[in-house]
Formats: structure tokens, C-alpha cells, sequence
């Protein structure tokens, strides 16, 4: 017991602490020995932490199992000779050893992009339109987060998602074990099954997060999706270049999409025994071995290396992840629960020797003279960001030893251990063999918590996908009409980020397009919806709203809600919309002044590069250019500039210098939604009469006349006036 209480106190509090690695100088490894006896023969613990970076559990293993040998080797033979191991080069970086040397996106640019990669991308985008948990009812009062497609929008604009609410998170830890017959039992069935032991344990996370999900706080009826992620080993994917020989860092993922499921599902099964319940879990691990299959065989691991490794090449990922620690709305989380399932220690490969250069590597031993390997548990924090269930796990000696590893106080101390004694007996149960600890997650109300697997409603008879393709096929299609269009603006910013290596700058760059690429696709629905509105026929309720507008609101709310087919193409749809309205944009096809984003254009036949300089554009009539001419009331005839938006008019700038001529006021003057955008509403907008907007300029002496330096909208940027027209009388400035 004081054993036990020596390391696992040391391994949680270890678990969020990285004072010990200095990533610049190291160590970035380390290694305690807790034993509280000095008899030779009498247990200990090794605790070993490791930078991430370099390290995974494969790693830790080939570390420890060569570690033992060494020390077996000294106590029979009094040397290491034949212990030693072979000299290993610095290994190859993930992206090498799943694409291969020189494949990565600086090599190779867009040259790998296939539809395999535009199938991946669309398919993590279409995971938030389902709307997947991430955060119990109790930390967000209801079955919303602030996750999905919406937080990642916020978090790409370079915000975090509801605002900072990152403090005092830190690792709860529970260890538990699955006994050797259990576990024997469990593969059994898992064989008879046609699934994995992975397949299982994702099955049984997402069933026992069900169980605690509502917090305490139990809802009639509520069913979820749950997004579980599935740890991978990178070695066993694309081309295989590293073979774990050495210390690296070669961790993966994929995710799964799993239910919707009833809450208390995972008790349902519990409780009752019942066969028929027990093939629901069969059926979601069944779940879990198809999506795998899918991500395998269409290239999953090569994609998903690929894409990170492109935004990690135009973004700061850092900062991204930063944000979605930070937001309050998702408490860094991403996922509704994780599952690491190393395997059996026992079937790694260890260190290459002297003894078998040439040859093949022995297997990992659990024993080395005296020295024996009984249980082994890892972990990985995700107190800043990561899963809300997390479930780490490793087969010793033919036991499974298991980490529960989630964030306090979102998953309190309390909670976690109930949390992993319901996933050890749901796991025992299935299994067929002994349960040691029958447990039950609430004690009242049972008659409504048992699953009603027969419930249905009109709806379900929608095939599965058959919608969802349709609006997953049009993303396509939008993807590939304005495809060049992509790939010219994807080349642009990455000669952008090379001329701008400061992460500011470029993220200012970066995010000012954003906020606008994303301003202009969801205001065209805002527009279509208030002219439906205003145009729905009827006797309006409360002389505000027709009875037919509240009518297909309820109809069209209701079929989303109970349809998870509908549900999802809907959100896929939107999203596909989206894509094809930005592509437009890129491809210059969208209308004047919305949305012509690409950064090279071309005027009178000639392609221009880039942004011109000023020089390059001033008309000789700026010379002796008077700024004094540039005060008063300017009327806006026309603009080619992505930043405006047309659905605007009788849009007007009164400008007036500051008493020392170095300063300006522009009064910004905007109506709308103009008549011919929103035919039927245009006069209900709130700015149907007018909106102002005050900017502030300044003059830089620095700054050849007409370069006027203005601010607003959070920003400053350089105003630039090219050519004036001057009435031949008065030379008052006309047009500018």
C-alpha cells in the first residue's frame, strides 16, 4: 500500500508538471525509483516521464525493456557487452516515415492533393455538423458546447470559443486492471465479434460516458453523438520508415463518430444482462471495426499526416490550440472520449543488439533474470486540451492494466472513479467472465434510464448517408469547379508566410481575410431568411410574424431534431455551401465587390502579382497632392475591394481634418440591405435609415502625399488615394 501510494501520488502530480524538461538544454527525459524497502528482492515502482515530443508508449517500452536486460546482463555476466545495443541515427520525422523522405508539403506543395485528401478534409468537417458532446450538462446547463463548426470558425478568427475559461484545470487519475481471465475472455468474444480489442474499448468509453454525461442532472429521452479518439501507432502506416528501433514520437489518431446513443446506455447493458443489450455493444464496436477499416483503407493516416502537416506549415498551430484551451465554451476539449490501446507488451519488438545486428530483433520480455515487469500504466495529460474521458491501456503478463486520465474539475475525482469502475464492469460483463465489482452509476429513476432500442419515429426510415451524400457530393463538385482557384491561393499564402516570418503580422494578415471570408457567405442567408420572413403569406401573430413563417420554423426545426439523417446533411450542406461560395470568391465569379479573394488579379489583360506598391499605381494628378482639398462629403460610386459588401448603398465618408492638418475624422455612412438584395425586407433592416461608423487617420510625414493612415474595425491600415479629379475652375477635388 505505501508503495502503491509513493508512485501513483508522484504519477498524477507528475502527470501536468513540466518544470523538470528544459526543451533547450534538457533533459527531456527522466526516470524515479520508489521502493520503500532496501531488501534487494522486495518491489519497486519506476516512474518515467518523458517530453512527448521525442517519446511514445512504444518508446517508453523499448526504453524499460533494454533498461532491464542491461541490468540482467550485469548481475549474470558482469558486463553489458553483448547487451549493448546498436548505434541508431536521429530518426525520421513523423511526416517522413508515413509519406516518405522528401514528401512532405515544402517538398512536394499540392503535387500529393488527391480526392482522397478532399474527402478527408470534408469528412472532419462534417463531424462538427453532428454536434458531438465534449462537456458534461453540468459544466454547460444543457446538451450544447461550444464546439462543432461554429468553435472552430471562432477559434480560426483567433478567438477562443466563450472567452477564457482555461484556469485551474489539472489531471484526476484512477488506475484499474482487468484480470488475465477476464481479459482472455473479453479477446474471445471480441474473435467471435469479428472486432478488435480497440474496437471494444471505444465501444465501451463511448457507452460509459453516457452514463455521466447529463452530470446528475438525468433528461428523459436524450440521445447523443459521441466523437472518440482512437489512438494510432504512425509506424504501421504509409511507408514505414520507422521501425521503432529508437526513442521517437510516431503517435496518431482518427476519429469516431459514434450514436446517437441514449444517456445511461452503458448502465442499460449493466443492469439488465440482458443478450439483446449486450449485442448493442457488439453492434457499436462493430461501429467502431467499420469506420477504422474505412480510414484505413482510403488512406486515412497518409491524409491526415498530410493535411497537419500543411497547416502546420501556413498557421500557427500552436496558437490554435492555445485558443481552444483557453475558450470557456469548450474547456479545451475536443472529444467526447479517447481510448489508447498500446496491445501486449510483450509482442514489441526491442532494441536492436550486438547479439542480433543482422538479424531479427527479440520481443519485449516481462522478465530479465530477477527483474519482472508486473503491471505497466501511462498516461498523456489533457488538463489543458484533449478528450473528456480519456482511457489509457497496456496488456502485461496477459492482464490489461488501465489509466483513467481526464481533466478536474470537469471530470471530478469522484466521477472518474465511478466512471472507471462502470467501464471495468461493462467490460467484464460483455466479456462473459467474472464481474468483481457490479456497479451502478445512479440509483433512482431506473424505469427511465433503460433503452428504449425500439423506439422510432417516420423519419428513421431514411437510408443512413443517403442525404448526407448527396450534400457531401455537392461539396465536392463546388470543390472541384474553383479547384485552381484553390490551389493558386494556397501558394499565395505560403509566399505570403515566407516574406512575413513574423507570427503577428501574418496572423493579422491571415485573420483580416478571415473575418470577411467568413462575413460574406453567412450574411446571404441572414438576407434569404428575413425576405422569406416578410414574404410568408398569412394573418401574422402579434402583427409581427406570419402564422406560415412560425409554421415551417416548427416543421423544419422538428424534422432536424428528430431525423439524425436530416441532421447531419443539413450540416454538411451548409458547410458545403460554404466551401463552393468561398471558392467563387477565389475564382473571382462571386459579383462585384463580394468576395474577389484571390490575392493575383488581372486588369486590362495583364496579370498582376500580388499587391503593387504605391508607386506603381499613383496617377501623375497626385502631384502636389492638398490634403486640405481631401475634407468634406464623398459619395461612394463603385468599389473592387472584398472587404465591402453590396448588399450596402448610399454609402457616404464626411471627412474633416483635425485643427493641426494631422489628423482626420471619416464619418462612415452605410444603408441597408440595398432594395435589389433583399427585395422584400430591405425596408425592416435596422439600418434601413442609415448606420454610422467614425474611423480615425493620421498623417505620417513619413508617407509620400496620399497615403493616409486610417483605423478601425480594430485595425490600422494604410489608406491609399492613386488619382484625383479637379473641377477646371475652382480645382476643388471632384472624384478621387
Amino acid at each position: 500500500a505505501d508503495l502503491d501510494n509513493s508512485w501513483k501520488s508522484s504519477f498524477e502530480s507528475s502527470l501536468d508538471d513540466g518544470s523538470w524538461c528544459d526543451v533547450n538544454k534538457g533533459p527531456l527525459w527522466n526516470i524515479e525509483l520508489h521502493r520503500t524497502s532496501s531488501d534487494a528482492s522486495s518491489p519497486c515502482a519506476l516512474l518515467m516521464k518523458f517530453n512527448h515530443a521525442i517519446s511514445d508508449q512504444s518508446s517508453a517500452n523499448l526504453m524499460l525493456d533494454q533498461i532491464l536486460y542491461t541490468l540482467a546482463s550485469l548481475d549474470e555476466r558482469g558486463s553489458i557487452k553483448d547487451a549493448a545495443t546498436v548505434p541508431q541515427s536521429m530518426p525520421l520525422s513523423l511526416e517522413e516515415s508515413v509519406l516518405g523522405t522528401k514528401r512532405a508539403f515544402k517538398d512536394v506543395k499540392t503535387e500529393d492533393v488527391s480526392l482522397n485528401t478532399v474527402k478527408y478534409v470534408l469528412a472532419k468537417a462534417a463531424e462538427g455538423s453532428k454536434s458531438p458532446v465534449i462537456l458534461p450538462d453540468s459544466i454547460t446547463g444543457s446538451n450544447e458546447d461550444g464546439g462543432g463548426i461554429l468553435g472552430a470558425l471562432t477559434i480560426i478568427s483567433g478567438r477562443s470559443p466563450g472567452g477564457d475559461g482555461s484556469s485551474g484545470r489539472k489531471s484526476t487519475v484512477q488506475f484499474r486492471k482487468l484480470s488475465d481471465s477476464n481479459t482472455q475472455a473479453l479477446l474471445a468474444k471480441c474473435r467471435a465479434n469479428g472486432v478488435s480489442i480497440t474496437n471494444a474499448l471505444t465501444a465501451a468509453a463511448a457507452l460509459t460516458s453516457t452514463d455521466f454525461i447529463d452530470g446528475g442532472s438525468s433528461k428523459k429521452d436524450m440521445k447523443r453523438n459521441y466523437k472518440v479518439l482512437q489512438s494510432l501507432d504512425m509506424r504501421r502506416f504509409g511507408d514505414q520508415l520507422d521501425t521503432c528501433e529508437t526513442v521517437s514520437c510516431k503517435a496518431g489518431s482518427m476519429d469516431l463518430m459514434l450514436g446517437p446513443l441514449d444517456d445511461y446506455s452503458g448502465e442499460s447493458i449493466r443492469l439488465q444482462g440482458d443478450v439483446d443489450l449486450e449485442n448493442k455493444f457488439w453492434d457499436l464496436a462493430k461501429t467502431s471495426r467499420d469506420q477504422t477499416s474505412d480510414f484505413i483503407q482510403n488512406d486515412g493516416p497518409q491524409e491526415a499526416t498530410r493535411v497537419f502537416d500543411f497547416a502546420m506549415t501556413i498557421s500557427d498551430m500552436n496558437n490554435l490550440v492555445h485558443l481552444s484551451a483557453e475558450g470557456k465554451d469548450t474547456q479545451g476539449r475536443a472529444y467526447s472520449a479517447g481510448v489508447s490501446n498500446v496491445g501486449v507488451y510483450e509482442r514489441q519488438k526491442g532494441v536492436r543488439r550486438n547479439s542480433n545486428a543482422d538479424g531479427e530483433r527479440d520481443t519485449i520480455k516481462s522478465k530479465h533474470g530477477k527483474y519482472e515487469v508486473q503491471e505497466i500504466y501511462f498516461a498523456t495529460s489533457h488538463a489543458r486540451s484533449g478528450c473528456l474521458y480519456q482511457v489509457s491501456t497496456m496488456t502485461v503478463q496477459g492482464s490489461m492494466d488501465f489509466t483513467f486520465h481526464p481533466a478536474s474539475p470537469i471530470v471530478p475525482k469522484d466521477v472518474n472513479a465511478k466512471y472507471a469502475d462502470a467501464f471495468i464492469d461493462l467490460l467484464e460483463l460483455v466479456s462473459g467472465g467474472e464481474r468483481t465489482n457490479p456497479t451502478s452509476t445512479k440509483n433512482e429513476n431506473k424505469g427511465n434510464m433503460i433503452m428504449n432500442f425500439a423506439q422510432s419515429n417516420p423519419l428513421d426510415n431514411i437510408p443512413e448517408w443517403s442525404l448526407g451524400t448527396v450534400a457531401a457530393a455537392l461539396g465536392l463538385v463546388g470543390i472541384a469547379i474553383h479547384w485552381d482557384a484553390w490551389v493558386q491561393f494556397i501558394d499565395n499564402f505560403k509566399i505570403i508566410r515566407q516574406a512575413v516570418p513574423d507570427d503577428a503580422d501574418f496572423w493579422s494578415v491571415l485573420n483580416f481575410w478571415i473575418l470577411f471570408a467568413v462575413s460574406h457567405p453567412i450574411l446571404q442567408p441572414i438576407l434569404w431568411i428575413s425576405d422569406v420572413l416578410h414574404g410568408s403569406p398569412g394573418p401574422k401573430i402579434a402583427d409581427l410574424v406570419p402564422a406560415t413563417f412560425l409554421l415551417g420554423n416548427v416543421v423544419t426545426i422538428s424534422a432536424v431534431a428528430m431525423s439524425k439523417e436530416i441532421r447531419n446533411a443539413a450540416g454538411i450542406f451548409a458547410l458545403s455551401a460554404f466551401i463552393t461560395y468561398v471558392g467563387a470568391g477565389l475564382d473571382g465569379q462571386a459579383g462585384l465587390g463580394d468576395f474577389n479573394l484571390q490575392l493575383n488579379d488581372s486588369y486590362k489583360g495583364t496579370v498582376v502579382k500580388g499587391c503593387p506598391t504605391y508607386e506603381q499605381v499613383r496617377q501623375p494628378s497626385m502631384d502636389n497632392f492638398d490634403l486640405e482639398k481631401y475634407q468634406g462629403l464623398w459619395y461612394e460610386q463603385k468599389f473592387h475591394d472584398w472587404t465591402q459588401f453590396k448588399e450596402v448603398y448610399d454609402t457616404y465618408l464626411d471627412i474633416k481634418l483635425t485643427s493641426d492638418g494631422k489628423g482626420w475624422i471619416d464619418d462612415f455612412g452605410v444603408r441597408g440591405p440595398a432594395p435589389a438584395s433583399a427585395k422584400l425586407s430591405w425596408d425592416k433592416s435596422p439600418v434601413a435609415n442609415g448606420a454610422h461608423y467614425f474611423m480615425f487617420g493620421r498623417v505620417d510625414e513619413k508617407d509620400p502625399p496620399g497615403i493616409l493612415r486610417e483605423s478601425g474595425f480594430g485595425v490600422e491600415f494604410p489608406n491609399y488615394i492613386v488619382d484625383v479629379q479637379k473641377d477646371p475652375e475652382t480645382g476643388e477635388y471632384t472624384e478621387t
